[in-house]
């Protein structure tokens, strides 16, 4: 890997993805250029079978690279994938431009972003925050802002539809780093990201594993898990929902989507609020019909937002 790779793939590559798969990778292509494809491996197929997920998050890569390339004074520029190369796996490529991407965002900005699962101060996000929120789409999606309160007790239901199936545990349970030692993991979700002490993060694991799921899940575990995380939305803040006006016909229609939720949360994220995703609420189709009536919209992504009240944890990444 060149030198110039590798450094354009230290910071892009804290760009968010489900369950901190970071599905992405690249490689040269071309007259220096490099191209994006997606590792089977690190997708989520019983959680996001529609992939609706992978390709937001691999939308948020392509904005971070770009960021990126930016920073790093290498001109760039993005372009898609047509059909037949989707088929070999390729998403986009990056190809030698003219000048740098344009971009408001710094290197420091792209570093720092994080997402921050524990308890966030109570007020809702003000009207100014919210309309460049809304901006940093440029028109590739809409964007729906409403009460924490509204949404809790969908919340519940999704988390307990969520503990309750097997597979999804099963998938959930492999992106897990929750045994001791675990939390210097590059990849996936640690005891620390998840807001757990360490007793809670054992706790967890071991309900988790799959002799004792398949003993408690008959017993009620699923609510007791869902009850675990009730507070999340019980207090009076604000969550945002992604919006489309139709269901994307190739999830390579996310990708313009997806830069503009990642450009989303770093203009939060420069006022000093962090994002919570809530993937769940629209994974869940009963849950997801509710979602989709509330916003009268389709909906793309779900996740809180607001000033948490103690420092995020800075989840590891594979290109650290």
């Amino acid at each position: 890997m060149s030198t110039e790779l590798a450094d354009l793939l230290r910071l892009a590559g804290r760009a968010p993805s489900a369950h901190n798969t970071q599905p992405w990778t690249v490689a040269p292509s071309g007259a220096l250029g490099y191209a994006l494809s997606w590792d089977p491996a690190r997708a989520l197929p019983v959680g996001d079978p529609g992939r609706r997920d992978l390709f937001l998050g691999l939308g948020a890569f392509v904005e971070a690279f770009s960021i990126a390339s930016a920073a790093l004074g290498v001109p760039l520029r993005v372009e898609c994938a047509g059909a037949s190369e989707r088929e070999r796996g390729v998403v986009a490529r990056f190809v030698r431009a003219d000048e740098c991407y344009r971009t408001p965002f710094t290197a420091a900005e792209l570093a720092g972003r994080r997402s921050a699962r524990g308890a966030y101060e109570p007020g809702v996000l003000p009207d100014a925050v919210f309309a460049q929120a809304v901006g940093a789409f440029a028109g590739s999606a809409g964007l729906w802002r409403g009460g924490t309160r509204v949404l809790a007790p969908l919340l519940d239901e999704a988390d307990r539809w969520m503990f309750g199936d097997p597979a999804l545990v099963g998938e959930l349970r492999r992106w897990l780093r929750l045994r001791a030692g675990r939390e210097s993991a590059r990849d996936g979700l640690t005891g620390r990201a998840l807001v757990l002490s360490g007793v809670e993060a054992r706790a967890l694991h071991a309900v988790l594993r799959p002799g004792a799921y398949r003993m408690l899940r008959p017993v009620g575990l699923a609510r007791a898990l869902a009850a675990s995380s009730r507070g999340v939305l019980r207090y009076d803040g604000s969550v945002l929902v992604v919006t489309a006006p139709a269901a994307p016909g190739d999830p390579a229609e996310l990708l313009e989507p997806g830069r503009g939720l990642f450009r989303c949360w770093l203009t939060l994220a420069r006022h000093g609020y962090a994002t919570h995703p809530l993937s769940q609420l629209i994974d869940c189709a009963r849950t997801g019909e509710e979602v989709a009536g509330l916003v009268g919209a389709v909906p793309l992504a779900v996740f809180r937002v607001g000033r948490p009240v103690g420092e995020p944890v800075r989840s590891a990444r594979l290109t650290d």
